[in-house]
């Protein structure tokens, strides 16, 4: 307080850096305590006690070790002999003097003259002289899907510059203060920009004050502008409609996908409705793409899926249909793969392995086999294809033996066919 000041300190100093280091230097720690007293303010009194902690005293060094030197002087002239000398000593090396007394006190008194205090300076506030608008009107662009009807100027821009100009009698730093009743202000300082990008249409005033360290104390401005609704009419967008249908011919049974294109123009709320001309859709109505399932009757067809779309504006007359047509393929017959008559039962082998490796080739066919001759002939034919399919751990369910009838030719004969998706089975 002005009456009094307390005083501590500690203080430690370490010497670093290139230089002549000292054979016994010290690096001081050192600790003050200590007070000033103000009786009045143009007089006082200040007394302080300080103490070094690690001065170097007889207690610095061990006085049970000695120590011993020597040191070689050689000749210099002729005649002479090399001399040593040696040097020995315990505890406090001969010729130091130990500090003795760690304790320093001070005191110190001064009276002097001291000056009237300055009186109170009256702050005079800062005052705004002018504040300028690059705009006064800003006219709101048209919303999406309209145009400014022809003569008409919208603004696209939604940036007011602002300038401010103050003043204060005594060049005091100032700080520029913006108040908006909508939208933001951009920057410091006198020169700012207001953003009004998303008000409604309407009035709205900017307040422009300065503060000197004061606060608002001086004079402020206030300025007014009016964000107004451009005179729009409706633009026609439209986009470009297709459909695009699966590539290749589908097979009867399988699915086919058809899916709705548009580029260009708007269509954030375009309805979708699907028809299809054979077939029946089993997923994605409402959506852009759809799923028909396909079956046998259509073979050799065509599906074509027509989309309408909902949700454009009816007075641009934009496109609402379109379509795709695609095939369904005509099922492909049996495919006789082998044919053979009488023989041993290593050649059937081998015939029946290049059966089953044409019938892994075509994952989705199934076999279908044909024996001819007497009831006798065939059994023994089919016991040895039986056998084969169960010795090669082919998928049994995958091969179907029929029973032919007389054999045309007199001998047991077989016939190997392929039977792909949707194909009639041959006859015996």
């Amino acid at each position: 307080n002005k009456y009094f000041q307390p005083i501590a300190e500690f203080r430690t100093l370490r010497y670093v850096g290139g230089r002549t280091p000292n054979a016994f230097e010290n690096n001081p720690k050192e600790g003050l305590i200590g007070a000033r007293i103000f009786p009045v303010r143009w007089a006082g009194v200040g007394f302080w006690y300080r103490h070094h902690f690690n001065q170097q005293d007889r207690d610095s060094f061990d006085r049970n070790t000695s120590f011993s030197s020597s040191v070689l002087i050689p000749c210099t002239t002729q005649g002479c002999t090399p001399t040593t000398i040696r040097n020995s000593f315990t505890g406090i090396p001969q010729g130091f003097n130990p500090s003795s007394d760690p304790h320093g006190f001070g005191v110190q008194a001064w009276i002097g003259r001291r000056n009237k205090r300055q009186a109170e300076i009256v702050n005079q506030f800062a005052n705004v002289t002018a504040l300028t608008l690059s705009d006064t009107t800003i006219t709101l662009p048209c919303r999406p899907g309209f145009r400014p009807r022809e003569g008409t100027a919208c603004n696209d821009a939604t940036t007011i510059s602002v300038q401010t100009t103050a003043v204060d009698p005594e060049n005091d730093v100032l700080t520029y203060n913006y108040t908006v009743s909508g939208g933001r202000i951009v920057g410091t300082g006198a020169n700012v920009s207001w953003d009004v990008g998303g008000l409604a249409p309407g009035t709205y005033t900017i307040v422009s004050g300065v503060d000197d360290g004061c606060g608002l104390c001086g004079k402020t401005e206030t300025k007014t502008i009016t964000i107004a609704e451009c005179d729009c009419v409706q633009a026609c967008d439209c986009a470009t409609l297709s459909v695009s249908g699966p590539a290749g011919i589908t097979e009867p049974g399988s699915p086919m996908t058809f899916t709705a294109n548009m580029s260009g123009g708007m269509s954030s709320n375009v309805t979708y409705n699907w028809t299809v001309s054979s077939g029946t859709i089993e997923s994605g109505q409402g959506t852009p793409s759809i799923t028909v399932n396909t079956d046998r009757s259509m073979a050799g067809g065509n599906v074509t899926a027509t989309v309408n779309i909902g949700g454009t504006d009816p007075t641009c007359n934009c496109q609402t249909s379109a379509s795709e047509t695609a095939p369904v393929a005509t099922p492909a017959g049996p495919v006789m793969t082998d044919e053979f008559g009488a023989l041993s039962n290593d050649d059937v082998k081998s015939r029946l392995d290049n059966f089953f490796s044409e019938l892994a080739n075509n994952p989705n066919n199934q076999g279908y086999i044909i024996n001819y001759g007497t009831d006798r002939e065939i059994a023994a034919r089919e016991k040895v294809i039986t056998s084969f399919i169960g010795m090669r751990k082919f998928d049994r369910s995958r091969i179907t033996l029929v029973r032919g009838g007389a054999s045309p030719d007199g001998v047991v004969h077989t016939k190997l066919y392929r039977i792909p998706p949707g194909a009639e089975n041959p006859a015996p």
